[in-house]
């Protein structure tokens, strides 16, 4: 076969020149070819035309341009044909079919001019007289790609983003723009999307960098959409950085390992998009096994159906709030162990939607802590129950021959048996008197049994109070009279009644004025009932206000405690069980009313029962 080509110009020729057989394998392939297209001659020698340089989608194109050269022995056009790198070049092609004497073909004789550069300058020109406006007004930096990915237009703020001048971007391969080390992925992106072009996100889920002109890499979010013009299909990219963002991203990140309990947080779907190194510790999956799961992994299988409602429920209604309250909830470990939680449920509003972040406890030692004080209050339950149980027995046994040794005093001190001299009666009245003060301990002990146990009847009826007060009044006027101490009652002019319970408010009044009279040793004391108005509602006020030693600070708080009695040298001499007071307050609530008091030590003492009127 004899070509009708001289050396000099197959070696000298600038255009690809590449001889191809009527079955599209090539014989010749010039310099300026291995140039264009990146194929050493002998890599490409023999090889299909269609193989080696044609994309897919320009093989039939290519078929029927042989076909018109067949027809019409020459034939131009202009296409794009694909480099060893994957990259595309605009080419200028003309086809020659060559034959033999006999009218034969020989071979087809293709000439490549590479006007990648001109097709730039000419999409520029065509793009920026229709788009520029609009570009311009876009926030993003806006970078616009032919199909060989050379850049053909560029906004304002792309320039202001990467740095250089326009001119300086125009014809520039796109990857001019990344960084080296994505250049060839970026390739493989590049030409997928042209194979199936749609309006799409860039590399989603994949840390993309942009490149400036100093040489700074920094990070980027970008749309690609595809445009159709007069000169084909281009690429437009929507452009955005993000390093803000990344900062604010990393402080977040920041923020949840910091957190002092497991963080999950899950996107609308229910999967788990972030994890802290606390919630990777507690449930014992890495964080690359949680990452994408649903997070009913971390939810015990019993409780999955009911979850997925919850969490339903949690996005159409997202408010901070603490999941289950009142429940019982478990976390489930990657061992299959499960372990009680508390979980914290918050919305996080994000540019990428709604997700809810949940703060997961781990509160099996809490639990445990729990149990052990509930084990602790039903023993010191049962223990005060028996306690109870005991003083009422033992009361209930030593009044019966406490009162009979009450009884016969008082016989023998009336003389009725006989006559007593003074030695007797002297020894009978303080045999009399330390059995009735015996009688007043077990009858406060058994009182105290009784409200223990909670086993105090009340007997509610509607009273005059200034009568009851009248009788307690008169009954202890006499131990008054005894000490020489001025006793008055001040009561309203007209009938206060209440509905409470007679003998308890009889008890709580006598304690009151009881230890007024007893720690009184000179002036006066004074029982008053008054109708208050407190922040509560309406109340009776029974105060007994006494001008004796006062109670000293130090000895005020435990003033209502069980056998509790003031440490003052006057009043160690001085008989009581200490249980008066705190009698008297474990009444007062029992009929919903408080005791106060108000004292000041050398001066006296103010003791006031309030109870709520109906």
């Amino acid at each position: 076969m004899t070509l009708e080509l001289t050396d000099k110009l197959w070696e000298q020729n600038p255009d690809a020149l590449i001889a191809i057989s009527p079955e599209g394998n090539i014989l010749h392939w010039n310099p300026a070819a291995e140039a264009i297209f990146g194929y050493p001659q002998d890599e490409a020698l023999g090889k299909s035309i269609l193989d080696l340089v044609v994309p897919k989608d320009c093989i039939e194109e290519e078929k029927q341009i042989q076909t018109e050269a067949l027809r019409r022995d020459l034939t131009v056009y202009e296409s794009v044909r694909r480099r060893k790198d994957g990259t595309l070049v605009h080419v200028s092609v003309s086809t020659k079919a060559v034959r033999d004497a006999q009218g034969n073909l020989e071979y087809f004789l293709s000439n490549k001019k590479d006007v990648t550069h001109l097709k730039v300058l000419r999409d520029a020109k065509l793009v920026e007289a229709r788009f520029h406006d609009l570009l311009e007004s876009t926030p993003d930096a806006i970078v616009m790609v032919n199909v060989t990915g050379r850049i053909v237009l560029v906004n304002s703020q792309a320039e202001k983003m990467f740095g250089h001048q326009r001119a300086e971007l125009l014809g520039q391969p796109v990857e001019f723009l990344l960084p080296v080390r994505f250049h060839t992925a970026h390739l493989a992106h590049r030409s997928g999307f042209f194979e199936q072009p749609r309006t799409r996100t860039m590399g989603a889920g994949l840390e993309l960098y942009g490149l400036r002109k100093g040489g700074t890499e920094f990070p980027v979010e970008i749309s690609l959409s595809p445009l159709k013009t007069e000169e084909g299909t281009m690429v437009m990219s929507a452009i955005r950085d993000i390093t803000d963002r990344k900062k604010a991203d990393q402080k977040f990140k920041d923020l949840l390992e910091s957190a002092p309990d497991a963080m999950v947080i899950v996107d609308r779907n229910g999967e788990i998009v972030l994890v802290n190194s606390q919630a990777v510790q507690l449930f014992g999956w890495s964080r690359e096994e949680l990452l994408g799961q649903k997070i009913e992994i971390l939810v015990p299988e019993r409780f999955r159906s009911k979850h997925l409602g919850h969490r339903t429920g949690f996005f159409e209604q997202p408010r901070t709030r603490a999941m289950g309250a009142g429940l019982e909830l478990y976390g489930l470990r990657k061992d299959s162990t499960e372990f009680p939680v508390e979980i914290s449920l918050s919305p996080l509003e994000t540019e990428e939607g709604l997700f809810v972040s949940s703060a997961i406890r781990d509160v099996t030692e809490r639990k445990r802590i729990e149990q052990t004080l509930r084990d602790k209050n039903i023993e010191l339950e049962n223990a005060a129950m028996a306690k109870d149980r005991f003083f009422a027995s033992m009361s209930h046994e030593l009044r019966t021959p406490l009162n009979a040794i009450i009884g016969f005093t008082g016989t023998l001190l009336m003389q009725l048996p006989g006559p007593l001299n003074a030695e007797q009666n002297k020894q009978l009245l303080i045999i009399q008197k330390g059995a009735r003060h015996l009688l007043s301990l077990i009858n406060d002990m058994l009182d105290l049994a009784k409200l223990g146990a909670n086993k105090l009847e009340l007997k509610l009826e509607t009273i005059d109070c200034n009568t009851v007060l009248e009788d307690v009044a008169a009954s202890l006027q006499p131990d008054a009279d005894r000490k020489g101490l001025h006793f008055t009652v001040d009561l309203p002019s007209r009938p206060v009644m209440l509905r409470t319970d007679r003998r308890a408010l009889n008890q709580i009044i006598i304690n009151l004025i009881g230890n007024a009279l007893k720690f009184t040793e000179h002036g006066s004391v004074c029982l008053r009932l008054e109708e208050r108005t407190t922040p509560e509602g309406k109340v009776l006020a029974f105060s007994v206000e006494d001008t004796g030693p006062g109670i000293a600070p130090q000895e005020q708080g435990r003033l209502f405690e069980a056998f509790s009695r003031v440490d003052a040298a006057d009043r160690r001499k001085l008989e009581g069980t200490g249980l008066g007071l705190h009698l008297s307050r474990k009444l007062a609530e029992q009929l919903g009313g408080k005791i106060t008091f108000q004292s000041e030590y050398g001066v006296g003492s103010t003791f006031t029962l309030e109870l709520p009127q109906e």
